[in-house]
């Protein structure tokens, strides 16, 4: 059987957050549906750290994307909001408890930004959270 990717690996851990609505979450795609959620890639130098003995310390820097539903009421802005902090709290606690992708040698997986609005219609919007995943790499 062939090894899985590490975004493979991604994918599998956030199938295990109890916040996503449907559970399936999608690398590099993501649909038009309320409630699709999606990993994709971003660009980031991976190495962070070369070390003496030829190891080094390694990122995949991607990007946390949901289709939201939008509008002029202010309480479903705000459970966007909501939901977004969620997330960031729940990656904050995964990493917290050593509870990580299941990547070789995987030391932290964090949000680094807040969720935002990349892109929106009047009735929906994309939300974006960056985040990263440090492992050594011998």
């Amino acid at each position: 059987m062939a090894e899985k990717s590490q975004m493979e690996l991604i994918q599998e851990f956030f199938e295990q957050c109890p916040l996503l609505k449907n559970g399936k979450i999608i690398a590099d795609y993501l649909g038009k549906d309320v409630n699709d959620y999606s990993i994709i890639k971003s660009s980031a130098n991976p190495i962070l750290k070369r070390y003496r003995g030829g190891g080094s310390e390694r990122q995949i820097a991607f990007d946390f994307v949901v289709q939201a539903p939008i509008s002029s009421k202010n309480i479903d802005n705000l459970a966007n909001s909501k939901f977004g902090e969620d997330i960031f709290n729940w990656v904050e606690e995964q990493d917290d408890n050593r509870n990580l992708p299941k990547i070789p040698n995987v030391q932290h997986i964090q949000c680094t930004s807040p969720s935002y609005i990349l892109q929106r219609t009047n009735t929906q919007a994309t939300y974006i959270i960056q985040m990263n995943c440090t492992y050594y790499q011998a």
